[in-house]
This record gives C-alpha cells, sequence and structure tokens, in this order.
C-alpha cells in the first residue's frame, strides 16, 4: 500500500514538473519574440509630413502616397555595427514631423548601386535598411545628385584656347536610375543662373568642348531682339557677326535616347558675344554701266562717330544709319563720261578708303518716236514744264531715313511688255533735231490692268500731271523712289503708307502717251538709275531678300 502511494506520488510530481517545464518554456519564448521582434518605432497614423534634405541644404518633400515606404524602412531596418557600414556614402537629413513631435534622422547611401545599402541613424545606433526598399526610395527626385548623368553633359566655350564652362539655362533631362528606367531629372537646381558674356574681336576663334558631343545642335544669334543669324553645326560664331555691337546666342541642344548610355534629353545655353570690331568700309562694284547704283556700306560705325564720303560722281550722297552700320546710294548717271575712272574716298575717324570706280562704255538704243502733234503740244509745253518745277521737283530731294523697302523688288505689272534696253535710249520725237533720254521702262498692257507697289514705301504724290498723266510718286527710303505716269486711275494719295504688292491703280494713256502703258522709273534724288537692274538684283549690299 504504502509502495502504491509512492508510486502514485512521484507520478504527480513527474506531471507538475512537466507542467512547470512547459510553462517555463512558454515563458522563455514568449520573452525572446518579445525581445528579438522590436516594436515599430513609428506609426504611419501619426506621421504629417517627411522631408529629406540633400548635402547642399535642397529639401524635397515626400509624397504621400511614399509615406509608408519610408515608415517600413525605419521600422524594418536592423541595428548593425558602424565599421560595417564602409565609407563610400552620402549622407541625407531624413525628418519625420510627427503628430506630437519631430524626428530626425539622418540616412546614408552607398554610392555603389550594386551592393544596394542604405543606413539610417536614429541617434543612438547605425540601422541597415532592407535591400528591397534600395530602388523604391533612390527613385525621389532629391537622389538625383547622385546618378553621374543625372544632368546634361558639360559644355564649354573656348576663347582663343581659354575654356569657360556654362550651365543650361533650361533642360529637360531623363536618367537612367536605381532600378534601370529613366526617369525626369529634378531640375530646379541645376540650372545655370549667372550670365555668361565674352568679349570678341573679328580674330576671336570661338569653339566648343562638349563632355559628350550631342546628337542635334543649334545655334541662333540674336541682336535687339531680332534674328541676325543661326547654324546647324558647331561653327565659330564670330564668323555669323556682321558687326559690331551686343549679341545675345541660345545654343540647343540634344542627346537622343541610347542603349549605350543612361540618360538623355535637350538643354538649352545661354551667352552673349559683345564685339568691337574695327570700321569696314565696302563698295558694291568697281566697274559699273553708267545709269546703275553703287552702294557704301560702312559697318562697325557707333553712333556718334561720323562717316564723309567724297566723289567725282557730281552727286552729294547721304549716309543713312541702321544700328551700327551707315549706307550710302550712290547713283552713276547715264550722263557720265565713260571710258574713265572715277575716284570715291570714304573716312571714317582715322579709317580711310579710297576707290577707283570704272565707268564702262555703255551703247544705249536711239529711237524715233512719233505722236499726234495735238497731244504733245497739251501735254509738254511751258505750262507742263511749269507744273513739273513746282509739284514734281521739290520732291526729288526728300530723303526718308527709314529704309522702308524689305527684301526683292516686284515689277509692277504682271505680264507686260518690256524691253530691258529702254532704260536710258535717247529719244527724238516727231523728227525733232535735239533728243532726250528716256529714264525709265515702258510697261505695255491692256488699260485698266492692276499696277502693284514694287515694295514698301510712302506715298509722296499722287495726281494728275499734263505731261505725266495720273502719276504716282513713292518714296522707299533713304532717297529711293519709284514713279508711275499715264495710269487710268489712281487707289492711293499722297502721304500713304503702301505695301509691296498693294494695288496702287491702273494702267492707262493719259499724258504724253502713245497708249495703253505703265512708264515705270526709279531715282536716287535727282539721278535716274535702272529699273532691271534694281528688279533683277536688288540694292547691292543690302540684298533682294532679308
Amino acid at each position: 500500500m504504502d509502495r502504491s502511494r509512492r508510486k502514485a506520488k512521484k507520478r504527480g510530481l513527474l506531471r507538475y514538473s512537466t507542467r512547470a517545464l512547459i510553462f517555463t518554456l512558454i515563458v522563455l519564448i514568449a520573452a525572446f519574440i518579445f525581445i528579438a521582434v522590436p516594436k515599430p518605432v513609428l506609426k504611419f497614423a501619426d506621421v504629417t509630413e517627411i522631408t529629406l534634405t540633400d548635402p547642399l541644404g535642397n529639401t524635397s518633400i515626400v509624397s504621400e502616397n511614399h509615406y509608408s515606404l519610408y515608415v517600413d524602412a525605419v521600422n524594418t531596418a536592423k541595428p548593425i555595427n558602424r565599421e560595417f557600414a564602409g565609407q563610400n556614402l552620402k549622407t541625407y537629413g531624413l525628418n519625420f514631423t510627427l503628430r506630437y513631435e519631430t524626428r530626425p534622422y539622418k540616412l546614408y547611401v552607398d554610392r555603389d548601386f550594386e551592393k544596394k545599402n542604405l543606413y539610417i541613424d536614429n541617434g543612438a545606433e547605425l540601422l541597415k535598411v532592407d535591400s528591397g526598399y534600395f530602388e523604391r526610395i533612390l527613385g525621389d527626385p532629391i537622389f538625383d545628385t547622385l546618378y553621374e548623368h543625372n544632368r546634361p553633359p558639360r559644355v564649354a566655350l573656348t576663347l582663343d584656347g581659354a575654356s569657360n564652362t556654362i550651365l543650361p539655362s533650361y533642360y529637360q533631362w531623363q536618367v537612367r536610375k536605381a532600378d534601370r528606367k529613366f526617369h525626369p531629372a529634378r531640375t530646379d537646381y541645376l540650372k545655370g543662373t549667372d550670365s555668361y558674356s565674352f568679349s570678341i574681336s573679328q580674330d576671336t576663334v570661338l569653339g566648343y568642348d562638349f563632355e559628350t558631343e550631342p546628337d542635334v545642335f543649334y545655334l541662333f544669334i540674336y541682336k535687339d531682339n531680332n534674328l541676325v543669324n543661326s547654324a546647324k553645326e558647331p561653327v565659330n560664331p564670330v564668323r555669323l557677326l556682321e558687326e559690331d555691337g551686343l549679341y545675345r546666342c541660345i545654343m540647343q541642344l540634344e542627346w537622343n535616347q541610347r542603349d549605350d548610355r543612361d540618360f538623355f534629353g535637350k538643354a538649352a545655353y545661354e551667352f552673349a558675344l559683345s564685339a568691337d570690331y574695327p570700321v569696314r568700309i565696302d563698295i558694291s562694284a568697281e566697274e559699273i554701266d553708267p545709269g546703275e547704283l553703287l552702294v557704301i556700306k560702312a559697318s562697325n560705325i557707333q553712333p556718334l562717330e561720323g562717316l564723309s564720303v567724297e566723289t567725282e560722281f557730281d552727286f552729294e550722297p547721304n549716309a543713312f544709319q541702321e544700328g551700327n552700320t551707315r549706307t550710302v546710294l550712290l547713283p552713276v548717271s547715264y550722263f557720265h563720261k565713260e571710258n574713265r575712272s572715277y575716284a570715291v574716298k570714304v573716312s571714317s575717324g582715322d579709317v580711310v578708303k579710297e576707290f577707283s570706280v570704272f565707268l564702262r562704255p555703255k551703247e544705249f538704243i536711239i529711237q524715233y518716236l512719233r505722236i499726234d502733234p495735238n497731244v504733245a503740244a497739251a501735254t509738254r509745253n511751258e505750262k507742263s514744264a511749269e507744273e513739273m518745277r513746282e509739284k514734281v521737283y521739290p520732291l526729288k530731294p526728300v530723303t526718308d531715313p527709314v529704309r522702308y523697302w524689305e527684301g526683292e523688288f516686284i515689277m509692277p505689272v504682271d505680264g507686260g511688255r518690256v524691253n530691258p534696253k529702254d532704260f536710258g535710249k535717247r529719244r527724238y520725237v516727231n523728227n525733232s533735231p535735239t533728243s532726250y533720254r528716256h529714264n525709265g521702262l515702258d510697261i505695255g498692257h491692256d488699260e485698266g490692268t492692276p499696277i502693284k507697289a514694287t515694295n514698301n514705301g510712302r506715298v509722296l504724290l499722287a495726281e494728275y500731271l499734263i505731261e505725266t498723266g495720273n502719276t504716282i510718286i513713292i518714296e522707299h527710303g533713304y532717297g529711293l523712289k519709284s514713279w508711275h505716269y499715264h495710269m487710268k486711275d489712281l487707289y492711293v494719295k499722297a502721304g500713304d503708307m503702301v505695301k509691296k504688292g498693294d494695288i496702287i491703280g491702273t494702267v492707262g494713256s493719259t499724258g504724253f502717251s502713245t497708249g495703253p502703258h505703265l512708264h515705270f522709273s526709279f531715282t536716287i534724288n535727282d539721278v535716274w538709275i535702272n529699273p532691271i537692274t534694281i528688279i533683277e538684283q536688288g540694292v547691292p549690299l543690302i540684298g533682294t531678300a532679308e
């Protein structure tokens, strides 16, 4: 009996010990779990703002959609010995604004992206963030500076061998990030804010030094907000400048997307060139036919500098200023002696240029014209001569200092019958023993055919005159005038401004005329010049298309 009791007691003690052991194990396991699994240090619901600050002090506000990303990254980070973190790290400020407090951390990014190392310093210890967060966190624009090609390749201008780096004023840029995908790069603190200005001379060699050659190059050059030249390849812009002054240059570059590089996009670079060139004097020709137009162009003359022209052509020329350029229109009359040279001397300050212009011999045709004696007597008499002296001659020296004309001049009548040898011919009327020079072109066409303004200008006269019938005179600027005689209708009046191609009247046969046609002429002041040359070639040194 005692033996049975002892066995029962022993079994009871054994059951008790087992239960105690199990309980102890449960307590120990719970304690281990409590200690091994860290409690969350941040609660998503408490976060009101998260900011990142780079080493330069630029701050980025994290999108609310990414709050959980940063909260989880901090909460799951594991303590690590600081010595194991390495040295190739970049430091960022990571600040959590909670409901009742702000918690600052330091975020370290390993520049070796292959390792995918992120660390958080909470002030007490260093924590390593799980690598699964690496690519997602580094997609934030604040980390753009970590990427080698986070901005357009560097561009430098080389002036006579000296290199000058310039930053873009604007760009759109894509960079391949840690996730190997392209993302827009942040640009609000990577743009140039300086003004880049360079003084140049005509001998300056300006080149380009590209960190990576662009796939597309454009250069636009402006002066006084007007585009004066452009280029599609990296040429020396100094060669594109015709005169001194201040030029604004905009260089637009593009880098295409390619498999072998981690970026693509476009950028604009702005710089100014201050050109101070010596005075340059050019003349349009040193051999010329009688009745043609010489043009003298002097460049790089400052507004207060003078220009003088001395010539043997018996004409008092004017110099007209556009920016730093002076233009002189010098007509050569068909009355000048041919087959000889005429001296032209141009000076500005201590710059003097002398030219010898040879007047080539030219044979002008002779025309014997028959006209109704009654018409001749009624239109060419003392009264008509007096009218010309009173109304027309005073207009010849009128010289507007503004160049109204633009580009090419056009024929005033479409499809008219024109003889290029008409200008300057010697004309005898009704067997008169004396001749006169025909000062323009007779453009034959049907009565009523529209007549167009040959170019822009100001109407000086539009009325009926005894000798020339319905007449229009237009000043195109710089003393260059077009003349229109014998018209049927007048559609403009004195003082009107006309544009090239405007209909100013119709073909007629009024005044001293043998039939419907337009007498069309050009003058510089009171010297007649060849209309065919103006129509076909424009004004020399100024061009036919600008």
